[in-house]
């Protein structure tokens, strides 16, 4: 598979998974939030739901962990409700520090992500049970395989395709190299919010497959007197 193919259906079933996250989106009582609004500048963005951890500086009995209620705001000690999502972390720090230097001086606060709500992942291509996966904790591509139920003996290792939101609401797609990241301990890569990932056929898979079902099924017995070693064998092998 040439790395032009590969990228191709790669955004192809980017183009699905949008698809049927737009549709879903749509159905009775769904959110109409866009996923595009979840990625500002390629920051993350607060939503309903998120869990957040409130930090201020030499304040620890401010300190606490809040989750962003269904109307959007979060409610934190001594403030009334703040409007918490559509913001990033820095923007609600920032919101937090100017209401808490009504009470004291030079307040210095932090938002931390703790759990995004309901966030997903795609994985398909040559992988066991393709489809959306939470994501959960530290998610990286080499995890999403398996817990995607892992490679296929006809997947393409050394050409995994990452496509990922380039903050301005546009596709970027990177190559990764499994082979290196599972047998030589090469770096992996953490994913994102609504990241996906494919993983191509191998060409040995993709002849085999061939051989299968356009030679083996479609020939007439009568005319393979010249083709038996084309009947005979469950494999292929690709020569150099």
């Amino acid at each position: 598979m040439t790395r032009r193919l590969a990228v191709r259906l790669a955004l192809a079933a980017a183009a699905v998974l949008v698809a049927i996250t737009a549709s879903a989106a749509q159905a009775p009582g769904a959110a109409q939030e866009p996923a595009s609004s979840m990625i500002r500048d390629g920051l993350y963005v607060l939503q309903i739901g998120d869990e957040i951890s409130i930090r201020v500086f030499k304040l620890p009995e401010l300190d606490e962990i809040v989750k962003v209620r269904p109307d959007g705001k979060i409610t934190a000690l001594l403030l009334a409700d703040i409007d918490a999502a559509g913001l990033t972390t820095h923007e609600l720090a920032n919101v937090l520090l100017k209401r808490y230097a009504e009470f004291f001086k030079d307040p210095q606060v932090s938002v931390i992500l703790k759990n995004f709500a309901n966030l997903k992942v795609y994985v398909g291509g040559e992988v066991g049970q393709p489809g959306l996966l939470p994501l959960t904790g530290h998610l990286t591509v080499a995890g999403a395989v398996i817990q995607a139920g892992g490679l296929r003996s006809s997947a393409r290792m050394d050409s995994v395709m990452l496509v990922r939101n380039d903050g301005q609401n546009q596709p970027i797609v990177r190559s990764i190299n499994l082979k290196d990241v599972f047998r030589k301990g090469a770096p992996d890569i953490p994913l994102k919010p609504f990241d996906l990932v494919y993983v191509p056929e191998s060409r040995i898979r993709r002849v085999d497959r061939f051989v299968d079902e356009y030679i083996r099924q479609l020939i007439p017995i009568t005319a393979t007197a010249g083709f038996t070693y084309l009947l005979g064998s469950n494999s292929v092998v690709r020569l150099p």
